[in-house]
């Protein structure tokens, strides 16, 4: 039942942005078993982009885990969109519901118009995912930094297995901008059980791929008040959110466009026994969000009268192999493909009551670290 994973046309440090379940404060608002090897015999390299796949004809399901690495200055990255749902019908096009937030390349925009609350994660020399920007505020009030949060598999090259040794938060992926850059402290994490030799090996894998960064001197204009206040969703109570005018979305860079993007609309639903995800651990969302490469550590948003709450980190994706045989899609679905909950769907890990006590902890002890100066 070994899963293989291959690096098709990429970077020996990034891969895809999706998950494998067999084969890349606390107010809150309205399986299949098998194992995946990561085999670096199988390794392509190449200067823009690196995927991940797994190769099994044995198991029904596939997931991969979805980042990026490309040049720092906007080089176009070679790159084949995933998960950019439809309603499985190629005749009528491609139907992608995301919105560039904001980009340098765009003719009369302006940084104003627009939340500064995510951006990309660069290490190494080349952006790896996207990071959120946290309202700390109610944990710790007296904070200096700021608090970003992404998803684990960020942070590391997974050729390598080891961290990454340098990384910078780049605000609104602004990579030409300099003052919209701050380095981020490698040696004060707070992070989940993610460990990248044993990545994909378990019904378990995403429960742990969380990461709390600290970045202890902000980029120039940074605001407390467009930061992200997190919070565990009630999806019992998803009917009376809707009715109320509420939307879920997903904030993530789009490696393609070299911008922050918005994908408005979603669907998202937690995990039970029988889908794709199993309901093997608390706290794992499916959502319907469209996104290409370098979603990674992107952030599941609840937007409710004008407010918005973080309450998922984005993962990467599965799909069965049932449903899309190697055969046919070595890459995985095909643009348009309908979202399932069986066969073809995002995954993300959800911010409940001990993501939340961690993200408390971990301010605090910032708080007190930063007394000390």
């Amino acid at each position: 039942k070994d899963r293989e994973f291959r690096a098709v046309g990429g970077s020996s440090s990034a891969a895809r942005d999706c998950v494998w379940n067999r084969d890349e404060q606390s107010s809150s608002l309205p399986q299949a078993s098998s194992s995946l090897r990561y085999n670096p015999r199988n390794m392509f390299m190449h200067t823009t982009f690196f995927k991940l796949m797994r190769l099994s004809r044995t198991l029904p399901l596939i997931a991969v885990l979805c980042f990026v690495a490309h040049p720092a200055f906007g080089q176009n990255p070679d790159i084949t969109p995933v998960n950019i749902f439809g309603d499985g019908d190629p005749s009528n096009g491609v139907e992608d519901s995301r919105q560039q937030v904001w980009s340098g390349r765009r003719q009369g925009a302006s940084l104003a118009d627009h939340p500064m609350n995510a951006g990309t994660i660069k290490c190494d020399g080349k952006i790896r995912g996207t990071a959120m920007v946290i309202d700390t505020r109610e944990f710790a009030p007296a904070l200096k930094g700021v608090v970003l949060a992404s998803a684990a598999h960020v942070l590391y090259d997974l050729d390598k297995k080891q961290r990454f040794r340098r990384c910078e938060f780049h605000l609104l992926a602004l990579a030409e901008l300099r003052r919209y850059q701050a380095k981020i402290d490698l040696r004060q994490l707070r992070m989940g059980n993610y460990d990248p030799y044993k990545a994909t090996d378990g019904l378990e894998f995403g429960e742990g791929d969380w990461v709390f960064m600290y970045v202890p001197r902000p980029w120039k204009g940074f605001s407390p008040a467009e930061a992200l206040v997190p919070r565990a969703f009630s999806f019992a109570n998803m009917e009376s959110f809707q009715q109320s005018g509420g939307e879920l979305r997903l904030i993530a860079y789009d490696s393609v466009a070299g911008a922050i993007s918005v994908s408005r609309h979603c669907r998202v639903i937690e995990s039970h026994a029988g889908d794709l995800g199993g309901g093997v651990w608390k706290g794992q969302l499916l959502d319907d969000c469209d996104s290409v490469n370098g979603s990674s550590g992107g952030g599941i948003v609840a937007v409710l009268q004008g407010k918005q709450y973080l309450v998922g980190i984005r993962n990467g994706s599965h799909w069965s192999e049932q449903a899309f045989p190697i055969e046919q899609y070595p890459l995985g679905p095909p643009d348009g493909a309908a979202w399932d909950r069986w066969a073809n769907t995002n995954f993300a890990r959800a911010f409940d009551s001990d993501l939340l006590s961690e993200l408390k902890n971990f301010s605090l002890s910032l708080a007190g670290d930063d007394t000390l100066f």
